[in-house]
């Protein structure tokens, strides 16, 4: 009888605690073997273009605000190793910044080719920022030829490997 008992507890105890088992990765915005959703991009000078424009490319989207040091200085790192080593990659680096005026400062400030830098003026109330869930931090995803998510979080460092 103690045994029926002891297995009773037992099955009790695994079935209360397997409602608190958690995903091995929490459901937050997009994961590499995921494609990316087609997303609309305006650039600094108010033209607007889509991500799907760049299929048949690898591409390197990027995520910052000016006001988020990390996310800033990454922009930066990644601008520029992808520019001095000309891989065969586009650099889309989209900022979270509500004013206009603060990104163009920023890039002139960063010494930023402004070519590829795109602006979501409505910050995170944009619906861009909300699809990302980028309220849990800003980051980078790099997408092959295909529209799939090969890297995600990446630094310079890691880009070179991957490439």
């Amino acid at each position: 009888m103690k045994y029926v008992n002891f297995c009773l507890i037992a099955m009790f105890s695994l079935a209360l605690s397997s409602g608190s088992v958690k995903d091995a990765v929490p459901s937050i915005g997009y994961y590499p073997g995921e494609r990316l959703p087609d997303i609309v991009l305006t650039d600094i000078k108010g033209d607007s273009c889509n991500l799907s424009d760049y299929k048949g490319k690898k591409v390197v989207v990027n995520f910052w605000a000016s006001y988020d040091a990390r996310s800033r200085a990454t922009n930066v790192r990644l601008h520029n190793f992808l520019k001095m080593t000309n891989a065969d990659v586009v650099f889309l680096s989209i900022s979270f910044d509500q004013n206009i005026h603060v990104v163009e400062r920023t890039l002139a400030m960063d010494n930023l080719d402004t070519i590829s830098q795109f602006c979501e003026v409505n910050g995170p109330e944009s619906g861009l920022y909300k699809d990302f869930r980028l309220n849990r931090g800003f980051r980078n995803y790099l997408i092959d030829e295909n529209g799939v998510i090969k890297a995600m979080n990446f630094t310079s460092e890691d880009l070179s490997v991957i490439l």
